[in-house]
């Protein structure tokens, strides 16, 4: 009986947390890089260690960067994500002198120089998350796997309660298909009818075959179930961006 009671509380925690989301909050960074200046260095070997610091400290529960393949002469080619439970933390407790405290007040004005010339901030956006789909997941951040797409939805101030429960209602663990997982935003920090998304869904993937086993097909001939109609109703699909993880940082385990 015990276990029975387990088994029901458990679908009905994660049935809770896809309806909702987990509530994390999110800031998104669109950096443009500066051609010769290895900003992925700066990244990897300087910010990387600052964001582990504040995960094993707990004022965030995760720090991504994402690179965008075939750039090209698109405005951003990094997208670097911030995860906090409160919304204080995502810009809290950091800084050169926490990142590296033996520098000189020198040292640190050099590496801001050089951090400025290697990359310029596109557009900063506050998100929160509205729904997650991944097997196991009870409501943390989760562990991103290699591949992601990220789609920019208009949705609009009143519809954006029923565009949530769709959504929703829509995805489940049996409806990944090749996908490792599936995320719901919501973006706080602009409204109006001229901002270009106000949503946005995150489709997660193992690789690249598996996204290409739903990016190829041409769609079918069967009818579009109801419930997607009905999203599609919500919603103007704006863009989507397929995206490559370079580096991630969660909390390391005692």
């Amino acid at each position: 009986m015990k276990k029975l009671i387990l088994s029901i509380l458990a679908i009905f925690l994660a049935t809770s947390i896809n309806a909702q989301g987990n509530g994390d909050y999110v800031s998104m960074t669109f950096v443009k890089t500066t051609p010769g200046e290895d900003y992925w260095t700066i990244l990897n070997e300087k910010w990387k260690d600052l964001h582990q610091m504040r995960a094993n400290e707990g004022t965030i529960t995760g720090w991504d960067v994402w690179y965008r393949p075939n750039t090209g002469s698109n405005d951003w080619d990094f997208l670097i994500v911030t995860v906090a439970k409160n919304i204080d933390s995502l810009n809290a407790n950091q800084g050169i002198q926490k990142m590296r405290p033996d520098y000189s007040e020198m040292d640190r004005e050099i590496f801001a120089e050089k951090n400025v010339k290697a990359r310029t901030i596109v557009r900063d956006h506050l998100l929160v998350n509205k729904g997650l789909v991944f097997a196991g997941n009870q409501g943390e951040t989760p562990v991103v796997p290699r591949v992601a797409v990220i789609n920019m939805m208009k949705v609009g101030y009143t519809d954006g309660y029923k565009y949530e429960q769709a959504e929703n209602n829509l995805t489940s663990i049996e409806s990944l298909g090749n996908r490792a997982g599936w995320g719901l935003l919501k973006r706080l920090d602009a409204l109006g009818t001229d901002v270009y998304y106000d949503y946005m869904t995150v489709d997660f993937y193992e690789n690249w075959d598996k996204w290409l086993l739903d990016r190829e097909p041409s769609g079918s001939a069967a009818p579009i179930p109801r419930q997607l109609r009905d999203i599609y109703s919500l919603r103007d699909h704006k863009q989507s961006v397929p995206l490559w993880l370079a580096i991630s940082v969660r909390p390391e385990n005692d």
